[in-house]
């Protein structure tokens, strides 16, 4: 929604969740498309509209509070590890999750 609404550009948002949080916390092989990193991203539809509903929620607790806003800009497709895990709101694959790793804990 603030990539749509010129509040941000979409190479500050890919940093800001992406690049950012593997920097800050060393994950090792992830926040970059690139040989050698796992194949983790979610395509996003920029223009359309979609209402969040706590009916979407996939968290324990059943709702969001942004239950009710429209955004534009919506994920329609995950990958995880270059497998296709969701698409257009359904589950394509089992979770396969597994513990992040630290670049500082990797053999040197």
């Amino acid at each position: 929604d603030h990539v749509n609404a010129g509040r941000l550009t979409l190479q500050r948002f890919v940093d800001l969740f992406s690049h950012g949080p593997q920097r800050i916390f060393g994950m090792a092989r992830k926040g970059r498309i690139a040989a050698g990193y796992e194949a983790d991203f979610t395509i996003v539809d920029m223009k359309r509209r979609q209402t969040i509903t706590n009916a979407q929620a996939g968290s324990k607790a059943g709702w969001t509070p942004y239950d009710g806003r429209e955004v534009v800009g919506w994920p329609v497709g995950t990958v995880i590890r270059g497998r296709r895990v969701m698409w257009e709101g359904e589950i394509a694959t089992p979770s396969q999750g597994r513990a992040v790793e630290f670049s500082e804990a990797l053999p040197r």
